[in-house]
């Protein structure tokens, strides 16, 4: 993990490596979150479209499972990386961008 793949929430003393197995996940957010005996559940999700192509349906592509702690480190690592978005201008949905 480089420098710049670092994010908020990871202590600087830390040493981590990647297992050989990691994978890359995409999704496009998080639907059903929920806490249970003190485990919160959530449920990432792609959106596309159906197979007649008309309305846009929602998979549940994996199932994120984390300890307390861990997402309060999870909401301080995003915290960090959305002010890093705003300070930079990039909002995501291009409506900065000028067409012409």
């Amino acid at each position: 993990m480089s420098e710049t793949d670092q994010s908020g929430g990871e202590s600087k003393a830390a040493h981590v490596s990647t297992a050989t197995d990691c994978t890359d996940l995409f999704v496009d957010g998080v639907m059903g979150a929920m806490v249970r005996d003190g485990v919160v559940r959530m449920n990432l999700v792609n959106t596309r479209y159906n197979v007649e192509g008309t309305d846009v349906e929602h998979a549940v592509v994996a199932r994120m499972i984390m300890s307390r702690s861990g997402v309060r480190n999870l909401h301080s690592a995003l915290e960090s990386i959305m002010s890093k978005l705003t300070r930079s201008g990039d909002r995501g949905d291009r409506s900065d961008r000028k067409e012409g």
